[in-house]
């Protein structure tokens, strides 16, 4: 029995080892060409498919011979994927026939599949899948979002290694399923906000990578912006986070408050407070005026009068510093220092003197001045005479402007005095008259 059962082994172990010898692919049992005649039929192919390929040659030989290698021997060499996806997308650019170009799409997806699991690279790989999908496939929805899908994972994985046109597509897929309602403006938020980190990031960096990521940055800005996803609710809350993370990041806040800007979420208190810190860090007349209008139009008067100062000490251009001034002028209106108003509307004046606006302010000043410029009825009515002198003046030097004069003139004519006032205090019409306290201008006698 002993010799019988020997013998059998025996002649199991030469038909093992026979079939061994005689071959056994690489993709059965895990090797790099496989054994035995497979081996050589698996080198051969190898052999002419890269020859063929180095030389343009996209031939029915070339692509047998590489197919070959593709289903025999997978882990041969990672050029298998490489020269597979050259050769699919010069199918699939020439295919007509759209079912017939849905299969191509499709097996060119499953070299993409077959290079992850024999060479690894999950997120590069997933990443030339995800642009490759959406370049090629029918633009629907659901092949927006397969794309989408593979290029955010790349993203996850590969983070600051990902590529400039991996984060270009997948900005692009993430507007276009916001705009067919497929995601959320939140989900588009936060996907700029990983990619941004990413560009961001190594462009600080610098050297090549930083170079591709100037260039692509621009871009990336531009179909986020255009999304029409940037909500205030969504991007406070973002930026907020952000900014507490990097309050002093100047190049962040420019652009965050530019976004913020563009978007409409230029009257939250986030805006003024990065507006201000980044005024702070890189002080601009442009920053400080728009500080000084954000606090003005919450009656922030005080800070509004120190904003529209910085901005005329840093403004260069007379005819912007002018109409600071006037600005400033009546800011300090409001705040009851009429005489300092007026200095500010004159200085307006002297740095553009074709504006009629600074008269008009200078006639309001004087209106709202009247009751505390002098003790008797007479003298505080005789203000508005000095008043319409500056309403008249205003649209004598700016033509454009007679209608807001007029209607200032005719609000303001009743106020003057009546013929018997102007007579018992030994006056007529026409008369001149220097109105008295720091006004201290002549004016004509005018009953109302």
């Amino acid at each position: 029995m002993k010799t019988l059962a020997k013998g059998i082994l025996t002649t199991l172990f030469l038909t093992l080892t026979i079939g061994f010898v005689f071959g056994q692919k690489g993709v059965e049992d895990g090797s790099r060409f496989g054994h035995g005649k497979d081996s050589i039929r698996c080198i051969k192919n190898l052999s002419i498919y890269r020859s063929n390929v180095k030389n343009d040659d996209y031939s029915a030989i070339t692509k047998n011979s590489w197919s070959i290698v593709y289903n025999e021997c997978p882990k041969a060499s990672k050029y298998i994927y490489i020269d597979g996806i050259k050769m699919i997308e010069e199918d699939i650019e020439k295919e007509q026939d759209a079912a017939k170009k849905v299969e191509l799409i499709d097996s060119m997806m499953s070299i993409y599949d077959q290079r992850i699991e024999y060479y690894g690279q999950k997120g590069y790989v997933l990443g030339n899948k995800g642009i490759d999908y959406i370049k090629y496939a029918d633009n629907t929805v659901e092949n927006f979002q397969k794309g989408y899908d593979w290029l955010k994972q790349s993203i996850e994985l590969e983070k600051t290694k990902s590529g400039p046109a991996e984060l270009v597509t997948f900005m692009s897929a993430s507007k276009v399923l916001f705009s067919s309602g497929a995601i959320e403006g939140g989900q588009v938020v936060s996907d700029y906000g990983m990619v941004s980190d990413i560009v961001d990031a190594l462009i600080k960096k610098g050297g090549r990578d930083g170079a591709q990521m100037e260039r692509a940055k621009p871009s990336i800005d531009k179909l986020f912006e255009e999304s029409g996803a940037a909500s205030c609710e969504d991007l406070i809350p973002f930026y907020a986070e952000k900014f507490e993370q990097t309050p002093e990041d100047v190049e962040f806040l420019k652009k965050s408050t530019s976004l913020l800007r563009s978007t409409g979420c230029n009257e939250s208190e986030l805006f003024f407070t990065m507006v201000d810190k980044l005024n702070s860090l890189e002080p601009t007349a442009k920053l400080a005026s728009e500080l000084a209008k954000l606090s003005n139009q919450n009656e922030n008067l005080e800070e509004a009068a120190k904003y529209y100062k910085q901005a005329i000490e840093l403004e260069v251009e007379d005819a912007q510093k002018a109409k600071f001034y006037l600005e400033l002028g009546d800011v300090t209106r409001r705040l009851g220092n009429y005489s300092q108003a007026r200095t500010y509307a004159l200085n307006s004046i002297e740095l553009n003197p074709e504006s009629g606006y600074p008269y008009l302010l200078i006639g309001n000043i004087y209106a709202a001045a009247s009751k505390s410029c002098g003790e008797e009825d007479f003298e505080q009515k005789a203000v508005y005479w000095a008043a319409v002198d500056k309403f008249i003046k205003a649209k004598t030097v700016d033509p454009e402007l007679t209608d807001d004069a007029n209607k200032f003139i005719e609000a303001y004519r009743p106020h003057f005095p009546d013929n018997e006032t102007i007579f018992f205090q030994g006056y007529k019409e026409g008369d001149s008259y220097t109105v008295g306290c720091w006004i201290n201008e002549r004016t004509t006698v005018r009953a109302r």
